[in-house]
C-alpha cells in the first residue's frame, strides 16, 4: 500500500466557486420573492409573543426550562442587543421566506460537503430570511476557498478536526460550529448568529451533544472528501474507512500530506504498528476462513433464489463472520478479557503481538463488528460486552441479526438500500414533533449513512476501488438513489452471462440433434432425413421459446442456419 495520497484541490475549488456564484444569485433574487409567501408548513409552537411580535430573548427549551434554570412562569424580558424595529424586520422576513432550497445549491453543497451540517448551512442560508445567517455562510465559503487555495484541502480538513477536538477538550462550543448542527427554529438560528449570550447554544446537555456531533461530522467530512477528491483510490479508501471506524488512526494517516508536514504536523509513528497488527489479524482471519471453506466448518447455507454468483462469496463470508462473532462474545462473557484499546496500546508501545486465538482477540472482534454493521450501530454490541451490560449487548445482537437477515434475503449489495430505508425519518410525522425528536431522528439517519459507507468499504468485493469509493460517498450523502444506479448494473453482467450460458448449452444440444438427424438421413434416405430434420426444427423451436429476449432470437437464427446447411449436405451426399 502506498504511503502518500493527494487531493484534487483544483476540482474542489472549481465546484466551490460554482456554489458561491449560485448562492449569491439565489440570495440576491430571494429578497424579491417574499410577499405573500407562507411560513413553515409545520411551525413549532413558540412562547407567547408580546405586542411587537418578538419573543423574549430568554430561550425556552423542550423541557420548559430556560438556560439559567428558571421556568416559563418567571421569565422576564431580556434585551438581546437589538431594537424592536430590527427584530420586527427579521421576524417578518422569517415569516415570509419560502422555505424551498434551490436544487442546484443542494446538488453542489452535497457534492462538496456530503450530508454534513456545512451542506445544511449553505442550503438554509440560501433561503435569505436572515442577513446574519447569509453572512455566516458567505464567510464560511470564503474562508474555505482561501485556505484550500493557499495550503490545500488536507490542511483545511485538519483545521476543522483540530477545532472540533479543541471544543471537545474545553467543553465549549466553537464559534466555527454552524447552527445547523441540529434542527432548530428560525428564531433560534437568528439568536445563534446574532447574540453573544452564553445561552444561545442551548442547555448544557445540548451543548455536550452538539460538540460531540461537531467532531463526528468533521471526521465524516474528511472521510467523504477522501472518497470524493482523493487519490490514489485504494489508499484514500483505507484512510476514509479508518476515519469512520478509528478516527485517531485516520487523522494520523491524514497528516502524511506534504502541506501538513511543512506546517510541523507529523503523523504518530506508533499508529503504523497498530495498523500492521490489524493487517496481521486480517491475514490470519482470511487463512482461517479458507480452511473453514475447505473443510465445511459452520458455513452458512445460501438460498440460490436469493443469491447469485456475483454476491455469493461476500454474502457467505458476511454471514459466517456474523455468526462466529456472536458465538465468540458469548463464550468470552464470563472470562477476563482486556479491552481492545488496551491491547492496541500495548502493541503500539512494545511492538509485540499478544498471543491470543483469533476469535478470542478483542481487537479482531471489535474490528469485525464494525465492518458488519458500522461503528455507530456496533457500539451497543462492543461496548455492551466490554461493560458486561446484558441489556445493551442483547440490543446490539438484535440489531446485528436484523442486518444479517437482510443480507441473507437480499444480498450484501442490496442490504444498504433496505437498511437506509428502514431508518429514514418519517418526514411528515417528524415535522409535527418537537426539535429534540427531530434532532435524534436526523442524527441517527446520518449515523446509518456513515455506517453503510464503512460496510461498503470493508465488505463488498464486487467491482473495483472506484466503485467502492463512489458507492460509499453516495451513502454518506444519504443519496440512496445514486447508490442504486451504480450497484444494480453489477448484477446485469452476471445475468447476461447466465442467459448466454443456458442458450449456448441448448444450442449445443440442438446442434447435436441436428448432426444425428443428418447421419440418420444419410442412411435412411431423403424422406426419412426430412422427417428427422422436421423433428429437429420443432425441437429448435422449443429451445428458442425457452430463451428470453435477444438471446432467444440469436439462438433461433443460428440454429436454423445450421439446419439449412445440414440439409444441403444431406442432399449432396444422397445424390452422390
Amino acid at each position: 500500500m502506498r504511503d502518500t495520497y493527494t487531493f484534487d484541490s483544483e476540482a474542489f475549488l472549481a465546484t466551490l466557486a460554482a456554489l458561491t456564484s449560485r448562492f449569491e444569485q439565489v440570495v440576491a433574487s430571494s429578497a424579491l420573492s417574499f410577499d405573500g409567501i407562507d411560513d413553515d408548513a409545520n411551525p413549532i409552537q413558540h412562547p407567547e409573543r408580546r405586542d411587537d411580535g418578538v419573543a423574549p430573548a430568554r430561550v425556552l427549551f423542550d423541557d420548559g426550562s430556560s438556560a439559567d434554570g428558571s421556568s416559563a412562569d418567571d421569565i422576564n424580558v431580556v434585551d438581546d442587543g437589538q431594537s424592536c424595529d430590527e427584530r420586527g424586520v427579521v421576524r417578518e422576513r422569517m415569516r415570509n421566506s419560502e422555505g424551498k432550497v434551490d436544487a442546484r445549491i443542494l446538488e453542489l453543497a452535497a457534492e462538496l460537503f456530503g450530508g454534513t451540517c456545512w451542506a445544511s448551512l449553505i442550503g438554509v442560508a440560501s433561503l435569505g430570511f436572515d442577513d446574519a445567517i447569509v453572512d455566516v455562510a458567505r464567510a464560511f465559503m470564503l474562508h474555505t476557498a482561501r485556505c484550500v487555495r493557499r495550503n490545500g484541502l488536507a490542511v483545511w480538513l485538519h483545521g476543522l478536526i483540530a477545532d472540533a477536538s479543541t471544543a471537545k477538550l474545553l467543553g465549549k462550543p466553537s464559534p466555527m460550529m454552524p447552527m445547523t448542527i441540529r434542527p432548530m427554529s428560525r428564531i433560534q438560528m437568528h439568536r445563534w448568529v446574532s447574540s453573544d449570550a452564553a445561552h444561545r447554544y442551548g442547555t448544557n446537555k445540548q451543548r455536550r451533544e452538539d460538540i460531540d456531533e461537531y467532531r463526528k461530522q468533521a471526521y465524516r467530512l474528511t472521510a467523504y472528501s477522501l472518497l470524493r477528491w482523493g487519490s490514489p483510490i485504494d489508499e484514500c479508501n483505507h484512510i476514509a474507512s479508518l476515519m469512520l471506524s478509528d478516527p485517531k488512526f485516520g487523522v494520523s494517516l491524514l497528516r502524511q500530506d506534504p502541506n501538513l508536514l511543512l506546517q510541523g504536523v507529523a503523523p504518530d509513528c506508533r499508529v503504523s504498528r497498530a495498523l500492521a497488527y490489524l493487517r496481521h489479524l486480517h491475514v490470519q482471519a482470511d487463512l482461517y476462513y479458507a480452511r473453514a471453506v475447505q473443510r465445511h466448518w459452520d458455513l452458512p447455507q445460501l438460498d440460490p433464489a436469493n443469491h447469485t454468483e456475483a454476491t455469493a462469496a461476500m454474502d457467505r463470508r458476511y454471514l459466517y463472520d456474523a455468526h462466529r462473532l456472536v458465538i465468540s462474545y458469548r463464550a468470552l462473557w464470563d472470562r477476563a478479557v482486556p479491552k481492545a484499546d488496551a491491547v492496541l496500546s500495548e502493541v503500539m508501545q512494545t511492538q509485540e503481538y499478544p498471543r491470543m486465538k483469533l476469535w478470542e482477540n478483542p481487537v479482531y472482534l471489535r474490528d469485525v463488528a464494525r465492518s458488519l454493521v458500522g461503528a455507530s450501530l456496533a457500539a451497543d454490541l462492543v461496548e455492551g460486552f466490554e461493560a458486561r451490560d446484558v441489556q445493551r449487548f442483547e440490543a446490539g445482537v438484535a440489531r446485528l441479526r436484523t442486518v444479517t437477515k437482510m443480507v441473507d434475503t437480499m444480498t450484501l449489495l442490496l442490504m444498504p438500500i433496505a437498511l437506509s430505508d428502514s431508518h429514514e425519518p418519517k418526514w411528515a410525522q417528524m415535522n409535527r414533533g418537537g426539535y429534540r425528536s427531530r434532532t435524534q431522528a436526523w442524527r441517527l439517519y446520518c449515523d446509518v449513512g456513515a455506517d453503510l459507507a464503512l460496510i461498503v468499504l470493508g465488505r463488498i468485493d464486487r467491482g473495483d476501488d472506484r466503485y467502492r469509493a463512489e458507492a460509499a460517498a453516495a451513502l454518506m450523502q444519504l443519496d440512496v438513489q445514486a447508490y442504486c444506479e451504480m450497484t444494480i448494473p453489477l448484477f446485469q453482467p452476471q445475468q447476461a452471462d447466465a442467459e448466454r450460458g443456458k442458450a449456448g448449452k441448448k444450442m449445443g444440444e440442438a446442434a447435436a440433434a441436428v448432426d444425428g438427424a443428418a447421419a440418420e438421413s444419410a442412411r435412411r434416405g431423403i424422406s426419412d432425413g426430412e422427417d428427422t430434420a422436421a423433428g429437429a426444427v420443432r425441437e429448435i423451436g422449443e429451445v428458442a421459446v425457452s430463451v428470453d429476449g435477444e438471446v432467444a432470437a440469436d439462438a433461433d437464427e443460428t440454429l436454423i442456419a445450421a439446419l439449412m446447411h445440414v440439409d444441403e449436405c444431406d442432399e449432396v451426399d444422397v445424390v452422390a
